[in-house]
């Protein structure tokens, strides 16, 4: 059965440990994700690493580096993060996007491939054996609460085919609305940011969601 991830993205740390303080109190979440952004990559900027404390070792975090040729990790490792997810098309080769997930393996975390989308999934093809798992964005990266592209379930069932054994995350804009068809559609983690934080209930909307997977 998928995973549900809350997201996390925050300009401020007083809103960070906000976020976080409302997530892990969430009875059943094992992974939690950080988004980070450096204005140039995306056009708006997410609380850096250096802002950010150790983290709770008892949840799995996995941080979504939207930067632009990301090529050092270390901060993350030691702030206790389990897996970096960097974007295809961040980096202007695909020398430099290797070098970057060996670099990230070389720390001993876990490493994922994004692509953004109007990125062909066929492109994920290459990283097998080198990225431990893909994400499909199902929005443009860098903002909570945009609307969810309708194209990604069949995106996600294309990377399926062409990956039988990979794990496949989505991320943007998933919701009750379109849980359900993920899942069915070969989705492996479900990033959920908007849904859960700005819900009047979290623990009502955490629940919700977890039963449409379930049911």
């Amino acid at each position: 059965m998928p995973t549900i991830v809350p997201a996390i993205l925050e300009n401020t740390k007083e809103g960070f440990l906000d976020k976080i303080s409302r997530v892990i109190m969430l009875s059943g979440v094992e992974r939690i994700q950080v988004d980070f952004g450096d204005g140039i990559f995306i056009p708006n900027k997410i609380l850096p690493i250096t802002e950010i404390d150790n983290l709770n070792p008892a949840f799995h975090w996995e941080a979504h580096l939207m930067l632009k040729e990301p090529k050092e990790f270390l901060d993350y490792q030691i702030c206790g993060f389990k897996t970096l997810l960097v974007h295809y098309e961040a980096f202007e080769s695909l020398d430099n996007l290797q070098s970057a997930l060996e670099s990230i393996r070389s720390l001993g975390m876990k490493c994922g491939v994004v692509i953004n989308p109007t990125t062909k999934v066929e492109v994920l093809k290459e990283f097998v054996g080198l990225a431990d798992q893909f994400l499909i964005m199902s929005v443009n990266p860098g903002f909570q609460g945009q609307a969810f592209l309708e194209e990604t379930f069949s995106r996600v069932k294309e990377l399926r085919m062409l990956l039988p054994n990979a794990i496949i995350e989505v991320d943007g804009g998933v919701s009750l609305s379109n849980i359900r068809e993920l899942s069915h559609a070969g989705a492996d983690l479900l990033v959920v940011g908007s849904a859960l934080l700005k819900a009047p209930n979290i623990l009502e909307a955490y629940q919700q969601l977890q039963k449409e997977i379930e049911s």
